[in-house]
């Protein structure tokens, strides 16, 4: 959901041992939107997605 916001230059994550429940998220933005920003909108977006597939399916 990253990619496809036209203020996000950079989204990647890092998965630094597979025993561990840690992730790393790296986001890098254009001077129009700060990261944390974007992950919000991303979380929000993805939010939506899903209500709809789950309305689908019902």
């Amino acid at each position: 959901q990253l990619h496809r916001d036209d203020n996000v230059l950079f989204a990647g994550y890092k998965l630094p041992h597979p025993l561990k429940y840690k992730i790393i998220v790296r986001i890098h933005t254009t001077s129009q939107s700060s990261p944390m920003q974007a992950y919000n909108q991303a979380i929000n977006d993805l939010d939506k997605e899903l209500d709809h597939l789950k309305n689908a399916f019902e």
